[in-house]
């Protein structure tokens, strides 16, 4: 991948997670990286080409992220641990999680960009669910119900929370997070 197109796919994140996806332009960009607009469309045709690329480099960044943890030999906790530590840097960053700042507008997107935002949460989901259930079975983790139900309601209450934080500058968003680690705990 060149390195132009790695900046534009990296500031294009950066303003889907700090402004919102409808709210940039290719001017944004073109104007922060000091190029014209040709140069944008000539590695991204159109925004939406711009939005389904950000949301399949999450999704790479997810998997290896998860690689790593298991080739390190994380238990479910510290995976756990880990990826709620995502969110708390976003929240001391300014920043949204991409399902957060791009759900909302969902129904703008390019159908491209729906179905890897899609494939991308059912990636999460179907990890979390199963990182639940094995840590519910070696005891390491504590709760009620259906695994995936209960990988709903956490993921769901990251991104929640994320978006409210933005909006109740009182909210210590860490410590948010550890009651909801120290919720799942045996």
């Amino acid at each position: 991948m060149s390195l132009t197109r790695e900046k534009i796919i990296e500031l294009g994140e950066s303003f889907i997670l700090t402004k919102g996806y409808n709210a940039f332009s290719y001017q944004d960009i073109s104007r922060e990286l000091g190029m014209k607009n040709a140069a944008i469309h000539y590695y991204f045709p159109s925004k939406a080409n711009l939005g389904t690329s950000i949301v399949r480099t999450n999704i790479q960044r997810f998997e290896e992220m998860v690689e790593n943890m298991e080739t390190r030999g994380f238990s479910e906790w510290q995976q756990l641990e880990s990826f709620v530590k995502v969110y708390i840097k976003s929240n001391r960053e300014g920043k949204l999680c991409l399902l957060g700042s791009l759900g909302p507008d969902f129904a703008t997107l390019h159908e491209n960009t729906q179905k890897e935002l899609k494939k991308m949460t059912d990636i999460i989901l179907n990890w979390l669910t199963g990182l639940l259930s094995a840590g519910r079975n070696n005891t390491v983790f504590s709760f009620h119900g259906d695994a995936h139900h209960y990988a709903v309601r956490f993921l769901s209450d990251l991104v929640a929370s994320l978006q409210l934080s933005r909006v109740v500058s009182s909210m210590d968003y860490k410590a948010y997070c550890n009651t909801l680690l120290e919720g799942l705990k045996p």
